[in-house]
């Protein structure tokens, strides 16, 4: 079976939210990643990062609208109808009798996103999209981490920022984090504030389980939440994103502190990390930002999903570590000209995305004049093992 092709989900029954719940699990059974729901339309999946059609019928919008309710909570409509979207968990659980297709013990999670759109000549309607949790997370240590990174990403304190485009895997990557802190300091106190939450973390050896908290449920604000934290004596915290100013105040300040902090940001290189960061403050206030951020700094790590010929996906990472050479380095430079650092240490170690992505590439067919830092786009051939447009957005943005 192809990537783009999958076996027709039987909805012979009519479309309830029982069966619905029942294609969730079949979605998950097919290696489908996000499930789109939207009025006037008929229902798509994203598997192995292409949209294929799962029905052959278009979902109505009132249709929709019911199975939302039943589903989940009325409340959701009137949020959504107000202008509002709304992130929510979704969590589906087996029983003896082959509930919603799962087995006793069976769990199925997803994260969903609410929101009122116009969708072609659908005017007003709601589009839902799905993603589903892996309830598996994976082992540090089997995600083929670099060793220098995976000695650094448990240090004692300070801030650790896992970055990337929308779907790069950084929520995958921070539960590894979070469930290796567990399985290798069963006594350290971990707390969390995510939007919602997705992975459920912690091990039976744990002295105390990991404390998660979700967004606008247990807590208001990721800002708030880190205030919170402050008081609760943890030893890790984890911030599901950087939005604000105040959240980015507080993860310094968990930093400073002597806590370790782990937070995401949607960026697309170490070196533009920063100055995006400090753009959420005023200007006048920018050079002291950056100087306390790089004082608590420890990781920058991003992340990127490449299209493989078969279908699926291959991560690869950009990163620099923060030790006391670095730091120096750029302590010694005015903080607008640290981006052109950080990039240029990379290439120089021929660190970046691109020429992760151009390590991959069976030997035999690299061409002679395509050495790493000199190929061009439109030098890349067409029967690479990779499929180019994903290579293409990372190597866009430094062409």
């Amino acid at each position: 079976m192809s990537a783009d092709s999958l076996p027709p989900f039987d909805f012979s029954a009519g479309l309830t939210a029982d069966t619905l719940r029942r294609f969730f699990t079949w979605c998950a059974r097919h290696n489908v990643t996000d499930i789109h729901l939207q009025g006037g339309s008929p229902l798509i999946v994203g598997r192995y990062g292409r949209l294929v059609k799962a029905s052959t019928f278009r979902l109505e919008d009132a249709q929709l609208t019911k199975l939302i309710d039943e589903i989940f909570t009325p409340e959701i409509k009137a949020m959504v109808k107000s202008g509002r979207g709304v992130d929510r968990a979704l969590q589906l659980d087996g029983d003896a009798d082959q509930r919603y297709g799962l087995s006793r013990g069976e769990r199925l999670r997803f994260r969903a996103n609410f929101i009122q759109v116009t969708a072609g000549r659908q005017e007003l309607t709601m589009a839902v999209t799905l993603r589903l949790i892996p309830t598996h997370i994976p082992a540090l240590e089997s995600l083929d981490l670099e060793p220098d990174l995976l000695r650094h990403l448990l240090p004692h304190k300070g801030l650790i920022l896992v970055c990337g485009e929308t779907g790069s895997g950084k929520s995958t990557l921070l539960a590894a984090i979070y469930q290796y802190c567990c399985r290798l300091y069963t006594d350290r106190k971990i707390v969390t504030f995510e939007d919602p939450i997705e992975y459920i973390l912690g091990t039976p050896e744990n002295l105390l389980p990991p404390a998660q908290s979700q967004i606008g449920r247990d807590v208001g604000s990721f800002a708030e939440g880190l205030k919170l934290a402050l008081r609760q004596a943890p030893d890790v915290i984890g911030v599901g994103e950087i939005r604000d100013r105040d959240t980015l105040i507080g993860a310094i300040a968990c930093g400073q502190s002597g806590h370790l902090c782990l937070s995401t940001l949607h960026t697309h290189s170490p070196g533009e990390t920063i100055p995006r960061a400090v753009l959420m403050f005023p200007a006048e206030m920018r050079e002291a930002a950056a100087r306390d951020l790089l004082d608590v700094l420890q990781v920058i790590v991003v992340q990127q999903l490449l299209r493989t010929t078969d279908g699926k996906r291959q991560a690869i990472r950009e990163y620099l570590i923060f030790d006391e050479a670095v730091r120096r380095e750029l302590a010694c430079l005015n903080y607008a000209q640290w981006s052109h650092w950080i990039d240029s240490r990379l290439q120089a170690q021929q660190a970046r995305l691109a020429d992760k992505a151009w390590q991959l590439y069976p030997s035999e067919i690299k061409m002679q004049d395509l050495a790493p830092g000199n190929y061009r786009l439109s030098e890349i051939p067409e029967n690479l093992p990779f499929v180019v447009a994903s290579l293409q957005r990372s190597l866009r943005y430094r062409s």
